[in-house]
């Protein structure tokens, strides 16, 4: 049986959540590849960006990297 992998990139911190910007610990990206790892039980790898976004939700959007 062929060994499954998950790999996702995930925003925590200041998010656009339902309908305004909130705080939250993990994020949708995470939460859905932690889904898809136990549904088929693969390893999970979170990518992380080597130049960090800002923390600040309008700032990240209006200067990406």
């Amino acid at each position: 049986m062929a060994k499954n992998l998950v790999i996702y990139y995930s925003r925590t911190g200041e998010n656009y959540w339902n309908g305004s910007i909130r705080t939250i610990p993990k994020g949708n990206t995470e939460i859905v590849a932690e889904f898809i790892q136990k549904a088929v039980g693969a390893d999970l790898f979170q990518v992380e960006t080597v130049k960090p976004y800002a923390a600040d939700y309008y700032e990240c959007i209006s200067n990406p990297l």
